[in-house]
């Protein structure tokens, strides 16, 4: 039986995974001003520009209507002032984080965006006070969606650089918690890019929801060398405005937000994929979601062409991204795979990300290749975990789709083409960066190895 993806890469918000929460009736002053103010600082976030951003979550902290959405706020500021190099004001912001009753104190204790404070003598009383605050409160549940602990750290694409040097600018440790950061990653993937002369670099953070890697994260950093920037080949990125059609794009980016807010909560369980297509990126298993998959199964046909517009023409690479997902209800798998395959190597991660996981996905239920060999092997020259990854998975459903004599016909070439880029993926921690890959191995080799170095002993005998 052939294996499931079976994990999510997340973004636990777009910074450190708490989001400022907002309060009071709908629709009054406190929470349009809290949220207004809390997208302004997101977009300073997003723009690593750190005093502005500390400014405006203290804004934000400012128009908060309770000490939750307060205190949370206050943290977000903290981050970004420490990010700034600003340490006296981040302490500052995450006592008053603390009186307003912050009580994350794992979260705090780990997260990156604060590293720099540990060393200041007021770190172990901020620690204190934000531990007393969840002391106050032992009967609180456990989040839904804990903080991750990590599995390992991969190092991918150069060779200048590898997982120890990765490991030391990241600062995490094997088997602690490990929280997310978007600007830390970037901090450190621009690092990466102007001390090693890279071309590229990108910190991938996956957590697994389920299976026996639950609640772990595994990091791959990926990176291109300047003199391999030919990998680094894309679409151009598009420039129009399309419309949506049937208000589809608008519903599945509504879908995923509350998706992910009822399993923030509890009440979607993200290890039970409900739906009633082969690509089920969020169950659908909830009486609030049920109709919006209804309302996909029904216009999503009719709309194929003009979904492929907003895939093709659309500026907005979220709205590409649904476009991508929303495919999967179109009539018939070949109908999906016509629209999808030309925008494998979209400019953007996300939109090729979901274009590759639907692809996979149906090719996984299908009993024939559904999708060209070529154009999946080309795939796996692309430049991140995501795209990686998702070839191989790919690869291996179509190569297991073939008849005997043209699974023979396509060994050799294959090994020769893929050979390397396979063996140093089958070296790797993340279970689904090697698992395709040895599987793919296997495939191609008729063996069963079950080292990495075995593998590459394997390689070294096969003809050139």
């Amino acid at each position: 039986m052939k294996k499931t993806l079976g994990v999510w890469l997340v973004l636990l918000g777009v910074g450190c995974a708490h989001a400022p929460k907002t309060s009071g009736e709908a629709g009054t002053q406190p929470s349009t001003n809290a949220e207004a103010l809390s997208a302004r600082a997101d977009a300073s976030y997003l723009a690593l520009d750190f005093p502005s951003c500390a400014e405006r979550f203290s804004e934000v902290a400012g128009s908060c209507a309770d000490d939750d959405c307060r205190a949370t706020a206050f943290y977000r500021a903290a981050g970004c002032a420490a990010l700034g190099g600003d340490a006296s004001k981040a302490l500052g912001l995450l006592k008053r984080s603390a009186d307003s009753g912050y009580l994350e104190a794992e979260h705090l204790r780990f997260n990156p965006e604060l590293t720099s404070l540990h060393a200041h003598s007021d770190w172990s009383t901020v620690v204190a006070r934000v531990e007393a605050n969840r002391q106050k409160q032992p009967d609180l549940p456990p989040p839904a969606i804990p903080i991750a602990t990590l599995g390992a750290i991969d190092a991918y694409g150069s060779r200048r650089v590898n997982a120890e040097i990765v490991s030391r600018l990241l600062g995490y440790e094997l088997g602690k918690p490990a929280v997310h950061s978007k600007a830390f990653f970037e901090l450190t993937e621009r690092t990466l890019r102007e001390k090693y002369n890279l071309a590229f670099a990108n910190v991938a953070f996956v957590y697994f929801f389920a299976g026996e890697d639950k609640f772990r994260a595994f990091v791959t950093v990926d990176m291109v060398d300047a003199e391999d920037s030919h990998r680094l080949r894309f679409l151009p990125k598009p420039s129009g405005h399309p419309e949506d059609p049937e208000g589809l794009v608008a519903r599945w980016r509504a879908f995923e937000e509350r998706a992910f807010q009822l399993m923030q909560s509890g009440e979607l369980n993200p290890s039970e994929p409900r739906c009633r297509v082969t690509h089920c990126p969020i169950s659908f298993g909830h009486p609030e979601l049920e109709p919006l998959e209804t309302y996909f199964v029904e216009k999503v046909p009719a709309a194929a062409d003009a979904l492929a517009r907003v895939l093709r023409e659309e500026s907005d690479a979220e709205s590409r991204a649904s476009a991508a997902f929303l495919l999967a209800y179109a009539s018939t798998p070949e109908q999906m795979v016509e629209r999808l395959v030309p925008y494998i190597r979209d400019p953007d991660s996300h939109v090729r990300n979901n274009v590759l996981r639907v692809l996979l996905a149906t090719q996984e239920k299908a009993e024939k290749p559904l999708v060209d060999i070529a154009v999946v092997v080309d795939a796996t020259s692309l430049p991140e975990t995501s795209d990686r990854n998702k070839s191989l998975f790919l690869l291996e459903y179509l190569l297991t789709d073939l008849k005997p004599d043209a699974l023979k016909a396509q060994q050799a070439p294959l090994i020769r083409q893929l050979g390397p880029l396979l063996v140093d993926m089958a070296a790797l921690n993340q279970p689904i960066n090697r698992e395709p890959a040895v599987n793919v191995l296997k495939l191609l080799s008729g063996k069963d190895l079950e080292t990495a170095e075995q593998w590459k002993a394997w390689l070294a005998q096969q003809p050139k």
